[in-house]
């Protein structure tokens, strides 16, 4: 993709996003949550451990999500973004709040004294899905992904057998996106009122 167009729809899909009322905001992000529920119960309800994201700003609001799934007793790891190498490591978390503090690009992250994700050793235990709740600017119908540009998440992605799940407001989803050679494709789109499935679960 051309880094021009690429940067031009991160702009308009994120003020398409952060136009929205904080009415509208809470409405859709509750239908989304709500649709992401009974996804995961009809079709991964065997899953325990979510790589999941803290949304800041006027991303979907994902907390009462994370506060469900804990509440069933499921393994959440949030991010740590190492910068300096574009890296992100995930640390187990119990609590929303106290395991928490405020880290690169003032985003919530983990603390790093907290259980780190070794992906390779869990992967080999592990023999249900391991879901990612994978943020994002733009997607598309074919399950292309435009992310914040600094390619954290493709790194991350690339060659681990993981279920990529996004969830985003209908105004960041397009017909259609051009794609660089790096970019990982998401598994399934939820928005407040559509599930997308691909065939590559």
């Amino acid at each position: 993709m051309e880094i021009n167009q690429s940067k031009d729809l991160r702009n308009i899909h994120k003020k398409l996003r952060n136009d929205m009322s904080d009415m509208e905001h809470k409405i859709k992000s509750a239908d989304i949550v709500k649709n992401t529920l009974a996804l995961l119960e009809s079709d991964f309800k065997g899953a325990n451990i979510f790589l999941c994201y803290y949304p800041f700003g006027s991303e979907v609001d994902l907390l009462p999500l994370y506060e469900n799934l804990l509440n069933k007793g499921k393994i959440l790891y949030f991010p740590v973004s190492d910068v300096k190498n574009h890296q992100l490591y995930f640390y187990k978390i119990s609590h929303l709040r106290s395991d928490f503090v405020k880290g690169a690009y003032d985003i919530m992250e983990p603390k790093c004294d907290l259980e780190i994700f070794d992906y390779q050793n869990i992967i080999l235990n592990q023999s249900n899905k391991i879901i990612c709740i994978t943020p994002g600017l733009v997607f598309d119908r074919a399950f292309n992904r435009i992310g914040y540009g600094a390619g954290f998440y493709d790194r991350f992605l690339e060659d681990k057998n993981l279920v990529k799940i996004a969830m985003c407001f209908n105004n960041q989803l397009r017909p259609s996106i051009s794609t660089c050679e790096h970019d990982v494709k998401m598994n399934i789109i939820v928005t407040e009122d559509e599930v997308l499935k691909g065939d590559r679960l």
